[in-house]
C-alpha cells in the first residue's frame, strides 16, 4: 500500500512538472502582434461638394479665382479683397496661353497665372465660350493638361471645378439645344473631377429658379452675375468648401 502511494505521488509530479514546460514554450513561441497603418480618403469625388460651415474671410489669403467672364464678376463686385481674381472676357480654353488678362497691362495669361501661383485653394470656371461645339475632346483634354500641372506644380494644392451653370439665354442657341450642351460639357467636367480626385462645384444647384436656369434676378444679360448674383455666388462658394479633415483618415489594423 505504501509502495502504491509513492508510485502515485510520483506519477502527479511528473505530469505537473511537464505541463508547466509545455505551458512555458508556448508562450515563448509567440510572435509579436504588429499593426499596418494607411491613409484612406472618404469623400465622394463623384459627388458635388456638400454643404459646410462658411469659409472665413482668411481662407481666401490662399486662393485663386480664374475663369472666364463669368469669374470676373467676382473680381467686379465680390467682397474678397484679399482673394485673387483672374480672368479673361471670351476665354477660349485652348487659346488660355495666348489671350491676355483683363485688368493686366502687361500681356500676361490666365496660363501664366496658373503656372506661377502658390496659392492652395484654386478655382476654375471654364467653358461658356466653347458650349457651341459638338464635342468637347479638345476642351476635355486642355483642361486634364491645367489640371495636370497645377497638381505637378503642388501635390497638395486643392482644385474646385466650377460646373458652368445653366444660362437663361445664349445667342444662336435654343433653349433645348443650350441644355443639351450644358449637359455634354458639364459631364465631362464630373468625369475629369472623379478621374483625378479633384472636387466640383454645381451652382446650379442652389442658384437655379424652379426651371432649372440660373435666377433672373442674378444676372443683367441672361448670362453674367450683376452685384446681387456675384454675392450669391460667393456666398454659395464660401458654405461649399471641403475640410480634408473630414474625410481623410489613418486607418490602422
Amino acid at each position: 500500500m505504501k509502495r502504491l502511494l509513492c508510485i502515485l505521488l510520483s506519477l502527479g509530479m511528473l505530469c505537473g512538472c511537464g505541463t508547466a514546460v509545455e505551458s512555458k514554450d508556448a508562450a515563448s513561441s509567440q510572435e509579436p502582434v504588429s499593426y499596418s497603418c494607411r491613409v484612406m480618403d472618404y469623400y465622394d469625388y463623384a459627388a458635388p461638394v456638400p454643404y459646410s460651415e462658411d469659409a472665413d474671410d482668411s481662407y481666401y489669403d490662399s486662393t485663386l479665382f480664374a475663369g472666364d467672364s463669368r469669374m470676373g464678376s467676382l473680381y467686379l463686385y465680390g467682397t474678397h479683397k484679399n482673394a485673387q481674381i483672374e480672368y479673361v472676357t471670351s476665354l477660349n480654353l485652348l487659346l488660355i496661353d495666348t489671350m491676355p488678362l483683363d485688368n493686366h497691362e502687361d500681356g500676361a495669361t490666365l496660363m501664366d497665372v496658373l503656372q506661377s501661383t502658390d496659392k492652395k485653394n484654386i478655382y476654375l470656371l471654364f467653358g461658356i465660350n466653347e458650349i457651341r461645339n459638338q464635342n468637347f475632346d479638345a476642351f476635355n483634354a486642355e483642361y486634364q493638361d491645367i489640371v495636370n500641372m497645377l497638381r505637378q506644380n503642388d501635390p497638395d494644392v486643392n482644385i474646385y471645378i466650377i460646373l458652368s451653370y445653366h444660362p437663361r439665354q445664349v445667342s444662336g442657341l435654343s433653349d433645348d439645344q443650350l441644355s443639351a450642351q450644358l449637359q455634354m460639357m458639364n459631364g465631362g467636367l464630373i468625369d475629369l473631377a472623379m478621374n483625378n480626385h479633384v472636387y466640383y462645384l454645381d451652382t446650379d444647384n442652389g442658384l437655379d429658379d424652379d426651371g432649372g436656369k440660373i435666377r433672373e434676378e442674378f444676372v443683367f444679360d441672361g448670362l453674367h452675375f450683376n452685384p446681387e448674383g456675384a454675392h450669391a455666388f460667393e456666398d454659395y462658394i464660401a458654405k461649399h468648401t471641403v475640410r480634408s479633415e473630414n474625410y481623410v483618415k489613418e486607418v490602422c489594423e
